[in-house]
């Protein structure tokens, strides 16, 4: 028996317990990085890679949990509880972290924001021939667009994934923190990135 016994490892030393700190780590990880990756990853890779990531391993885990705690009560029992208590509390926190990947995904990208609008309202930037609707264009891995009628509204595409668009736009006109005794200036907008700038999940 005391051979047994010290063959026995609690659970959160065996390999379980590294998977499940990995995969909460990516999911993390994904969820404040995932307004990037919807600016590189092709658009019929989301949904896999979304399943695959947040939804497929939580029965997995479980399985194993449930199997390691029939092994090992003692402690077998913190496994399952850790995945359930996870995806508990990852449900209300999935927005902010969202919403604070998008701040820092936005805040890498301003410099280069703030130089096309500049070219944009200088007028530096050219439409294209006999163009009257948008005119898109690209600065590297930057993808805008504008109107030579109304200079003062850029767009910067994040998705044009038809489940999650997505797009930073420069408006000077609607775009801005409200001022002392008005109104909320943001109309159409979801939020409010700083300046003139505001993200937003439609676009034209």
């Amino acid at each position: 028996m005391g051979e047994a016994a010290d063959t026995i490892r609690p659970v959160w030393r065996t390999r379980l317990a590294a998977a499940l700190v990995a995969w909460m780590g990516l999911v993390v990880g994904a969820t404040l990085a995932s307004s990037r990756l919807l600016e590189v990853l092709p658009a019929s890779v989301l949904p896999f890679a979304a399943v695959s990531l947040y939804i497929t391993p939580i029965p997995i885990f479980l399985v194993w949990g449930f199997w390691a705690m029939l092994r090992e009560p003692l402690t077998g029992w913190v496994a399952p509880t850790v995945v359930l208590a996870f995806c508990g509390a990852f449900v209300p926190a999935a927005k902010p972290l969202f919403e604070v990947g998008v701040a820092l995904n936005f805040a890498g990208h301003r410099p280069a924001y703030e130089a096309i609008v500049d070219d944009v309202t200088s007028g530096r930037l050219a439409p294209a021939p006999g163009e009257v609707g948008w005119t898109q264009g690209r600065r590297g891995e930057i993808r805008y667009a504008f109107q030579s009628r109304h200079r003062d509204l850029v767009q910067f595409i994040w998705s044009e994934n038809p489940y999650l668009p997505s797009a930073v736009i420069y408006d000077a006109r609607s775009c801005g923190m409200p001022r002392p005794g008005q109104g909320r200036r943001i109309s159409s907008y979801d939020r409010h990135l700083g300046g003139h700038y505001c993200y937003v999940r439609e676009f034209p």
